[in-house]
């Protein structure tokens, strides 16, 4: 009589254990990440000086009186950004000036990879949302009149469709016809995570003291520039907050949060409510002043 053989002793499954303390660690620190992205950093600003609550009242009151905007507006994403970015933030400008819904255009390039080349996108769009004209002058191409509200690289996309062609090697000759431009932690002097990573053409040309940064300086910071508006974040460690104003100028700057000020600035209520009372045509909450540091 044959005995039966022990069945074969089962292994701990050890991968189900490491997977399942490898999902609680990533849920932990997204979790983690999220709570302190709410934590705001404050920090007197004698140049901002509503406080929340009057910055409360003040969005309460823009949302109850329409006014409507006087050029189109457009809001450009930053880089490598969604569509969700930009668009988020061009429903909330409808909400708070009253605009109609076709004047207020939002335009995302995730995948772009060359600031000339998405300035000539966003040039061509814009003119088909708006139209063109051509001077009879010069015979230059010049899309509808706008402001702009741009995010992070989106100042130097604006920028950069704002200028003649050649001078920042464009293709097209068609250009951005910009009344005011507002900026939000736009790497205007560059940003600063650009000078370790560079990882197309797009974030090289960012880079500080980069010759692209250098031409789109000399193209457009003159006296027949577009105005600009720049609006800056404490805390900011992929841009800064020192470099989100062009040379000459001072960003209108808020506090920051404890992490990821750069990724959530078109959120901040306090840069939306200023932004939106100038874009109504109202008397501003801030000016412009040194930021204390990054």
């Amino acid at each position: 009589m044959t005995q039966a053989k022990d069945p074969k002793p089962t292994r701990p499954k050890h991968w189900r254990r490491r997977c399942r303390r490898a999902f609680a660690g990533v849920l932990a620190g997204v979790t983690l990440v999220g709570v302190a992205s709410c934590v705001r950093i404050d920090h007197p600003n004698k140049a901002y000086p509503a406080s929340s609550q009057q910055v409360r009242e003040a969005l309460d009151e823009m949302q109850r009186t329409p006014v409507g905007v006087d050029r189109p507006v457009v809001v450009l994403s930053g880089w490598r950004s969604p569509s969700m970015s930009s668009g988020q933030l061009a429903r909330r400008i409808r909400e708070l000036t009253g605009a109609d819904e076709d004047r207020v255009l939002s335009i995302s390039y995730m995948w772009g990879d060359d600031i000339p080349a998405i300035a000539d996108t966003v040039a061509r769009k814009v003119a088909d949302a708006f139209g063109e004209t051509t001077d009879p002058v010069s015979g230059q191409r010049w899309t509808a009149e706008v402001d702009v509200v741009a995010i992070s690289m989106g100042g130097l996309v604006a920028r950069t469709a704002w200028a003649d062609a050649a001078s920042v090697g464009r293709e097209g000759d068609l250009r951005l016809n910009i009344a005011t431009l507002y900026t939000l932690g736009s790497p205007h002097r560059g940003a600063r995570l650009a000078e370790w990573v560079r990882l197309d053409d797009a974030s090289a040309q960012m880079r500080p003291g980069s010759a692209f940064l250098a031409k789109l300086d000399e193209a457009t910071l003159h006296e027949h520039g577009p105005q600009i508006v720049p609006y800056a974040t404490l805390r900011d460690s992929w841009v800064g907050a020192g470099n989100a104003a062009p040379a000459g100028q001072e960003p209108i700057w808020v506090p920051g949060r404890l992490v990821l000020s750069h990724h959530l600035i078109s959120l901040d209520t306090r840069i939306v409510a200023d932004l939106c009372r100038r874009l109504r045509g109202e008397e501003p909450l801030a000016a412009p002043s040194t930021p204390p540091h990054d």
